[in-house]
């Protein structure tokens, strides 16, 4: 998961929730006002087309294409509920990821706010031995217009008491940030960490000499609005020591459409 692009799913689902509990607050209020009903429960979602599905630096397509969809359910105290899928291969057979989220969006101020969250990651159809399922519990920090109008800054913490592959714990920490440069064309940018509990339990997850228990991965390049479509065109990679082909980095495009 979850994932470069599954991070952008985090993200972009953050951002829709949060919208989406803030209109229902202010329609709650009007509502009260008016005497008129306003529906607790509202549904968003997503589409997203890719060359590549990316987690954390990682390709978890095995830099295949990539299709992926999110289904959001957020009541309007800012408990939500998201169902996301995608095609994966993450060499253990099956060839789909299904996640589901629970969580709550806390706003700080009328542009920042707090995502706290639980995803359960799944493998269907993966061989049961491998132990590919993991859970994690997130916090992450998004706050638009931090520095210039029209920018958006996130900063998170993500850990799992077992993570995917039975390699024990795992700390993930992330932070991104994305900036116009001109008319609907942002710079977008990430940075990340992620630490396992040593070195035999890293290479149980990503493999490589068994020299490493952490890793950093990152994104760089350009995203923009088209048609009601936003896009991306960006260079993913990390240091992980391997020469497996979904460890490899590389130029990713996607597509993803907001409903």
């Amino acid at each position: 998961m979850s994932k470069d692009l599954g991070e952008s799913m985090f993200k972009s689902c953050a951002q829709q929730l949060l919208t989406v509990s803030l209109l229902l607050a202010s329609a709650a209020t009007f509502a009260e006002e008016s005497t008129e009903t306003t529906p607790a429960i509202s549904v968003s979602g997503s589409m997203t087309m890719a060359t590549d599905y990316r987690f954390r630096g990682v390709s978890m397509s095995n830099r295949d294409p990539s299709v992926q969809g999110a289904l959001n359910f957020t009541h309007k105290s800012g408990a939500y509920l998201s169902l996301w899928a995608s095609n994966a291969d993450v060499g253990a057979g099956g060839n789909v990821e299904a996640d589901f989220f629970v969580g709550y969006i806390l706003p700080i101020t009328e542009k920042s706010f707090l995502d706290i969250n639980y995803a359960d990651v799944n493998y269907p159809g993966t061989i049961k031995e491998y132990h590919t399922d993991f859970s994690e519990f997130g916090v992450n920090y998004n706050h638009s217009d931090l520095m210039i109008g029209g920018d958006y800054f996130t900063a998170g913490v993500f850990y799992s008491p077992e993570f995917a592959f039975k390699s024990g714990t795992e700390i993930y920490l992330n932070t991104s940030y994305k900036f116009p440069v001109y008319k609907n064309i942002k710079l977008v940018s990430s940075l990340g960490y992620t630490k396992l509990e040593d070195n035999e339990q890293f290479a149980k997850a990503f493999g490589g000499d068994g020299q490493q228990d952490d890793y950093f991965d990152y994104k760089v390049g350009l995203g923009a609005e088209v048609l009601g479509l936003s896009s991306e065109l960006v260079w993913i990679d990390n240091n992980i020591d391997s020469d497996a082909n979904m460890m490899k980095g590389s130029v990713v495009f996607s597509l993803t459409k907001q409903f």
